[in-house]
Formats: C-alpha cells, sequence, structure tokens
C-alpha cells in the first residue's frame, strides 16, 4: 500500500528525507551515487542500463513514496534514500559503485553495460566534483581527483603531481589533466565522455563501463630529449678539429630499441669528429654509424627534478 504520492516537474533529487522505500516513475535519466541506497535497488523497463555495481535478486518492498510526473532527471545524494528503491520506465540509468547496499538487479532493460568496481574513494574526497548539468570546474596542484555526475561537465586540472582518480559519470563530459609523474585512474561509467591527459602523465584505464568514450593521451614532446640539436652543436664548435654530441629525432615504430617500452618519442645520439670552420664541419675525421637510441622512458632528459612548493615545504620540516 502506498502511502505518499509526490508529483514533480523538472528535475527531482532525492536526499534522505523521502519515506523507503521509494519509487521513481518516467524520468529521464537518472543518477545514482555512491552510497545513495540503503537497501536493494530495482530498476525496471529502461532503455539504457550503465553499472559498476554488480547484479544480483533485488526484492525491493512495497513503496512507500512514488515520485512521477513531468520528470527530467533524477538524482541521489549518499544517503539519498534510506531503504528500497526503485526506479522505472527511466531513458538512461547509471548506477555507480558502491551505489546499493543491498542487492542490485536490472529488469527488462533495452540494453546494459555492467563491471563491478569498487568505489575508488569517497565522493567527498575529489578536488573537483559536479553533479548535475553542464557545469565547470578547475583544480591546480590536486591531491586526489576529479569527480563528475550528469552531463556536459567540463573540468581542467593542472599541475598534477600525486597520483589521481577521475571517476565520470554520465554523458558529454570533457576533462583536461595537466602535469608531471603522477599517474591517473580513468573510471568511465556512460557515452560520449572525453578525458584528455597531458603527455608528463602515466594513466590507466580501470574501467570503460559506456559506449564512445575516448581517454586522449597526448604523446611526449620528442623536443624534451634534445639536450643538444644538430645546429647547437655545431655552433659551439667554433674553428679547428672538435668533437660534437647531438641528438635528432628518430624514426620509431612506436616501441624504444634501448629499453623496449612503448614510446611516443626516440631520439638518436650522434657523435662526430670534425675540423669546424665558423660552425661548418669541411672535413670530417669520424663519425657515429649506429646512434645509440633512447625515449621518454630511459632518457635521462625526461625526468624532472624540481619540486612543487608543497614538497619543498615538506622537505624543510
Amino acid at each position: 500500500m502506498t502511502d505518499q504520492q509526490e508529483t514533480y516537474d523538472g528535475d527531482v533529487t532525492f536526499t534522505g528525507h523521502e519515506d523507503a522505500p521509494v519509487a521513481l516513475r518516467d524520468p529521464a535519466d537518472v543518477f545514482l551515487r555512491t552510497d545513495s541506497v540503503a537497501g536493494d535497488l530495482e530498476v525496471r523497463n529502461a532503455e539504457y542500463v550503465f553499472a559498476h555495481q554488480p547484479t544480483g535478486d533485488a526484492n525491493p518492498g512495497d513503496p512507500e513514496t512514488v515520485v512521477s510526473g513531468d520528470i527530467e532527471d533524477g538524482y541521489a545524494d549518499p544517503g539519498g534514500v534510506t531503504g528500497d528503491a526503485v526506479v522505472a520506465d527511466a531513458e538512461d540509468v547509471f548506477v555507480t559503485a558502491g551505489t546499493a547496499s543491498g542487492d542490485f538487479s536490472a529488469v527488462a532493460p533495452e540494453n546494459v553495460y555492467s563491471d563491478d568496481v569498487e568505489p575508488p574513494r569517497d565522493p567527498d574526497d575529489y578536488d573537483v566534483s559536479l553533479t548535475g548539468w553542464k557545469q565547470e570546474g578547475r583544480a591546480s596542484d590536486p591531491d586526489a581527483g576529479v569527480r563528475v555526475t550528469g552531463a556536459h561537465h567540463e573540468v581542467t586540472v593542472e599541475k598534477a603531481r600525486t597520483d589521481l582518480d577521475v571517476y565520470v559519470v554520465g554523458h558529454h563530459h570533457d576533462i583536461e589533466i595537466t602535469g608531471r609523474s603522477a599517474a591517473v585512474s580513468v573510471y568511465l561509467l556512460g557515452y560520449d565522455n572525453t578525458v584528455t591527459l597531458g603527455p608528463y602523465l602515466n594513466s590507466e584505464v580501470v574501467a570503460d563501463t559506456g559506449l564512445d568514450n575516448e581517454v586522449v593521451e597526448e604523446p611526449y614532446p620528442v623536443e624534451d630529449l634534445i639536450e643538444t640539436s644538430k645546429d647547437e652543436a655545431f655552433d659551439r664548435a667554433g674553428f679547428g678539429r672538435r668533437k660534437v654530441t647531438y641528438q635528432v629525432p628518430a624514426e620509431s615504430d612506436e616501441w624504444c630499441p634501448n629499453c623496449g617500452e612503448p614510446a611516443d618519442a626516440v631520439v638518436a645520439r650522434h657523435q662526430m669528429e670534425a675540423f669546424f670552420v665558423f660552425g661548418h664541419p669541411l672535413k670530417t675525421y669520424d663519425k657515429s654509424t649506429n646512434p645509440a637510441k633512447e625515449c621518454e622512458h630511459c632518457s635521462r632528459s625526461a625526468f624532472d627534478a624540481s619540486l612543487t612548493e608543497r614538497e619543498r615545504k615538506d622537505v624543510l620540516k
């Protein structure tokens, strides 16, 4: 027996004030955050279900609260439903890792994308956390990472120096992260999302649950591996018989011949002994025919020894 009927227009967010079990009927998209359902969760007759929680045999009780009307998007905050929940006749439903403390089931969906994923960290720990529609976020020197829920968010993160998590829920998000010497773990749940990572970051796609998502890793610039160019070496030679060493970009089939790692940038280290006049070699005595090669993984030029302001303070403690 239903105790309470609630009718809404527009978006609906469950914050823990509705009597459970709760039923949400005929919404557009539904976004359920980690720890948002303190019971079983059942999704019925959805067009698409994207889930980071394994399916089981949910058995929700009869609803005490039914939410319906001309509903656009539905959201459930952490602690938003204090018992069981049912979502019926939605277009897209996004179930994040650890959404329901009980079982989760998808009944008669048209399409399901599902992976068993553990929440990488507490939802409140992220440097940037956006929920809703078409918001912008920015962070510098982050500690934890980015979490977005909803649609059409844009986030820019700069000066990443520590390992980060990026958790993307929904569709049409655009996340850009730059920095150095940090590992970025990417979790994708939904569709048409793009995460762009700078060339000095290491990345791992932990989960890509959905369709048409993209993680773009910008290539390491080969120029960063060149300590002395050929022109610079010749200019410094001046006048007389000199030995010079220089580096030039090398052709690569995506593998470094020195260390064997997949590589974006490979340089060849050349040596030459010649008689120079005003920076021009007039007579060559010796030159390398099999120059040593190195990439962004094994070249000493690839490692950044600078410290952030925070790291300098830690050293001085």
